[in-house]
């Protein structure tokens, strides 16, 4: 790999030799401490912002150095493009991440590389391959509506709306319903076990990633023990699932010529003799698309509502442009309508540009290569900003503090190097892009079709600021926004 500048055409292959001027020793990056190195800098819930803070002092790449590892950080926007797209030959992901994943059973195509994750990606993506969502729309309609309902009814009896714990619940049941053909009702269930366990997982994966030292593999606090009993406990629940799904396919045969969803197609698949499809990828794969479906599109639609209840007229568009696409209906139930919410889209992408759910992508070279013309070894850790880049830069964002959706509306298609979507990376990039984009546009777009539509948004002035929270997954510390009821 190759991505300087100045020689961006350049074949590394039939040069027969890397050109460079400087190696990673060579780049600016923040002092550390003795024996530490930054390792302090990068610990806490916002360490994403302090990384952020560093692009801005360092420039387009600078190192870090944790224990005497070096680090670093790219976010420039073509070499991040050249590298997305040099995966997973040229760059795998962190292999610190991998190992904490799986120690608590969330591995599957997240933490596989080479020839594994081709093969459990093509597995993942076709149980979320357009015709499954399609299918699974008016389900995805019925949960919401169930939600709504719940909302109505607190409202009604003066009951407070906690958004940000319905957002995730609905999320919860979406996934589990698109990825393995059940409905939990968790809206409904306000002290649902699984939730309960994702949310330790999670936490207790972003408290790992940031430890000093890895002391679990030694001895374990009581967190540690009720992070290994959430993960066996969804494991069980998953394997339930599985049997259940096993009976159903015995019971319907004809469902192996067409699976109705993930966990169907992933059964067939590994019960095929020719498949060298494990059980235990089974399991972490339907583990994996649970875990990895919840937070990132409840977060980010979490942060939608706190920005439009902060900027009223953006709400007050979004409100006309959903009221004229659904008439009188409560909230979507005809797929065309997905395509006519331009406004809609461009608040989700603007939202992403300011706050996105996975700020920093962290990757390993596995060979040698260039960037920015110096001199990355292999085995070097990266880190590259999918946002903290051009997203935040006046250059390419005038006034990029603030919520402007109108920054993503055009009357004719922008230039190449014009195009705001080819400077954020929201949802990663190149082969590995996630698998789940396509599920999660679409279940912004209903969910927040539908709280537009029925609901005007007050957001709490007295309430405390709103934090970057970095629980593996980036949210926001909380949701003060009132829902008022518009009809």
């Amino acid at each position: 790999m190759n991505t300087n500048a100045e020689a961006s055409e350049l074949d590394v292959e039939d040069v027969g030799e890397l050109k460079y001027s400087r190696t990673v020793d060579d780049l600016p990056g923040p002092k550390g401490l003795p024996f530490f190195g930054n390792q302090l800098q990068m610990r806490g819930q916002q360490w994403h912002l302090k990384l952020a803070k560093f692009i801005r002092e360092f420039g387009p790449i600078y190192r870090l150095n944790a224990f005497g590892i070096p680090i670093v950080v790219v976010s420039d926007r073509a070499a991040i493009s050249s590298l997305l797209k040099e995966r997973p030959d040229g760059f795998e992901r962190n292999r610190g991440l991998r190992a904490r994943m799986n120690e608590l059973k969330v591995g599957g195509v997240f933490t596989a590389e080479g020839d594994d994750w081709r093969k459990q990606r093509k597995l993942v993506m076709g149980g979320l391959s357009f015709d499954v969502i399609h299918n699974f729309f008016p389900t995805m309609g019925d949960m919401t509506e169930r939600m709504l309902q719940r909302w109505k009814a607190a409202l009604a009896s003066g009951k407070p709306v906690d958004l940000r714990r319905d957002l995730k619940a609905l999320a919860l049941d979406i996934i589990v319903g698109i990825a393995m053909g059940y409905d939990l009702g968790v809206v409904n269930d306000d002290d649902n076990q699984l939730q309960h366990n994702l949310d330790n997982l999670l936490e207790r994966l972003a408290s790992r990633g940031t430890a000093l030292y890895p002391y679990w593999h030694h001895f374990k606090l009581p967190v540690d023990h009720a992070a290994d009993k959430s993960a066996t406990d969804v494991e069980q629940t998953v394997l339930g699932f599985i049997t259940s799904t096993r009976e159903r396919l015995k019971q319907q045969p004809h469902l192996r010529d067409k699976p109705a969803n993930m966990l169907e197609a992933m059964i067939v698949a590994s019960e095929d003799p020719d498949s060298d499809f494990t059980d235990q990828e089974l399991i972490s794969n339907a583990i994996a698309s649970v875990v990895g479906g919840i937070d990132t599109t409840a977060n980010s639609i979490a942060w939608m509502i706190n920005m439009l209840a902060k900027n009223p007229d953006a709400a007050a568009k979004l409100t006309a442009e959903v009221d004229a696409v659904l008439g009188d209906a409560p909230l979507s139930r005809e797929w065309e309508q997905m395509k006519q919410l331009p406004y809609l889209d461009a608040v989700h992408n603007e939202t992403q540009r300011l706050r996105s759910a996975t700020p920093f992508l962290g990757f390993i070279s596995k060979n040698d290569s260039v960037i920015l013309d110096t001199f990355i070894p292999k085995g070097m850790v990266i880190f590259v900003p999918t946002n903290f880049g051009d997203g935040l830069d006046d250059a390419h964002f005038p006034q990029h503090e603030l919520f402007q959706p109108e920054r993503w509306i055009f009357e004719q298609k922008p230039h190449r190097d014009d195009d705001p979507s080819r400077k954020v990376f929201p949802f990663g990039g190149g082969a590995r892009l996630c698998p789940g984009r396509f599920l999660a546009l679409t279940e912004i777009k209903v969910v927040v079709s539908m709280i537009m539509r029925n609901f005007e948004l007050e957001f709490d002035t007295g309430a405390p600021p709103v934090l970057q929270v970095m629980n593996f997954f980036m949210g926001p510390s909380a949701v003060p926004v009132r829902l008022k009821s518009r009809v």
